[in-house]
């Protein structure tokens, strides 16, 4: 388990460079407050997608705009100058000071007068990610819980309906949303108490279909909405069964497998499996790709419409196909066994698409999974975005099997770049299941 996030220490580190204490203690210590990387807005943005234009992360570049954020924090800027970092001098001496930090900076540059774009040192970051992600597999980013953490009474709607196949999709959909709560609190660094057993600090959640509190909510307690769901055309409620969405999604499953690829499934009972378990995650992904409490439309036909869940288990499967090739052609005696991961060199996945995949996701999983309960005591919790989350998982996973040859010819000079690569995806498919899971989804491993 991850007693302090990697980002929020580089965020401490870098704060505490740009700022002073407003006023020094009588202790004389002038070190910056911790601050939590979650609540610095759109001053320090770390980015995910056109690294190469944007850069790894970007910081506000006008000091007044820091002026409130900091005062609140008991901070003030080093520097009494319109700009954050005022000319190249302050530029490099920040450089030069990153240097002492796990993940060293290489570049700072100005593409225009509201932002600096700010670059890391990649291998240092490549070997953390890849170590952490295989050396802790499903606690990667579970932060650690202790008789400290915050506890939470987490409850479901008396009236939640039948569990089986006969319940209708909004009942469903208040279930499958109380379920993947449960499994975010387990994931969090919250303490998940029985109603009898809260504390007067306890946050207590009913997930329900319409607030119990009409008025103001009593303080510690949260109403967790599901919203309706609806029939795409005349957007009333929708008539349908569970039992039916299933059989239709599974239906429209079969139809994308026979197009792209000519199959005929008929008799074959593994492939119907297959098609149950792509039916299932097309259910869960319609019915939470948009905000909870929002109301979401059933989907009646079409191709196009199945490509979420298709998309990613596709991509998934794609992985586990790759993996499960490069274990036969190892037992074939093609390919010698994979080395430690401490033996292999990681410079090789510094191109740009293998550095969107270990910075822009890999590395941001933790702090994703600790931000999707950061409104709850507003009544939101994020799981839309920990399924745009994995979306763009896939796509950027997509992109990279496109782009690089990953199974190649053995000779001695590729090796080291196969077997980098090889660890990579090995990454990839753990935290992509992880995030799966958490909105129970099983995985697949061929399509």
């Amino acid at each position: 388990m991850m007693d302090c996030s990697t980002m929020l220490q580089f965020t401490q580190q870098l704060v505490k460079f740009l700022t002073n204490p407003e006023k020094l203690e009588e202790s004389g210590d002038d070190a910056a407050a911790p601050l939590p990387f979650k609540k610095c807005g759109e001053l320090i943005r770390y980015h995910s997608e056109d690294l190469a234009k944007q850069g790894d992360f970007s910081l506000a570049a006008i000091s007044r705009y820091w002026e409130k954020y900091l005062k609140d924090q008991g901070l003030k800027l080093r520097h009494n100058a319109d700009q954050l970092l005022p000319g190249e001098k302050e530029r490099l001496e920040l450089i030069e000071q990153s240097r002492q930090w796990r993940f060293p900076l290489v570049e700072i540059i100005m593409p225009h007068k509201e932002r600096y774009c700010l670059r890391f040192e990649r291998r240092p970051l490549i070997a953390h990610v890849l170590n952490s992600v295989l050396t802790l597999g499903e606690e990667y980013g579970r932060p650690a819980k202790n008789k400290h953490s915050c506890t939470m009474s987490l409850q479901l709607q008396a009236d939640a309906g039948a569990t089986d196949g006969g319940q209708d999709l909004r009942h469903y959909r208040l279930q499958q949303l109380y379920k993947i709560m449960l499994r975010l609190v387990d994931y969090s660094s919250w303490r998940l108490v029985e109603p009898n057993d809260r504390q007067e600090d306890t946050l207590c959640v009913n997930v329900e279909l319409e607030k119990c509190c009409k008025r103001q909510q009593p303080r510690g307690h949260v109403c967790l909405v599901s919203g309706p769901v609806l029939e795409p055309v005349k957007k009333t409620a929708s008539i349908l069964t569970v039992d039916e969405y299933f059989e239709l999604r599974c239906s429209h499953m079969r139809l994308m497998a026979m197009h792209r690829s000519g199959i005929r499934p008929k008799g074959m009972s593994s492939l119907d499996a297959l098609m149950n378990r792509l039916g299932a995650a097309a259910v869960i992904v319609d019915l939470f790709e948009v905000r909870h409490t929002s109301a979401v439309s059933v989907v009646r036909n079409g191709l196009g419409i199945c490509k979420g869940a298709a998309y990613i288990m596709y991509n998934l499967a794609r992985l586990e196909t790759l993996l499960r090739k490069f274990s036969n052609q190892v037992r074939a005696g093609v390919y010698a066994k994979l080395p430690p991961l401490e033996e292999i060199d990681l410079s090789v996945l510094e191109d740009d698409i293998e550095w969107q995949l270990i910075y822009g996701y890999l590395f941001t999983f933790p702090e994703l999974m600790e931000s999707l309960m950061d409104q709850l005591a507003k009544g939101h919790c994020g799981v839309h975005l920990l399924l745009r989350y994995i979306e763009n998982l896939a796509g950027v996973f997509s992109r990279f099997y496109c782009l690089k040859k990953i199974l190649v010819q053995k000779r001695d000079q590729l090796m080291p770049t196969l077997y980098a690569r090889i660890y990579l995806i090995m990454a990839v498919k753990q935290v992509l299941n992880k995030a799966l899971a958490v909105l129970g989804i099983e995985p697949v491993d061929y399509v």
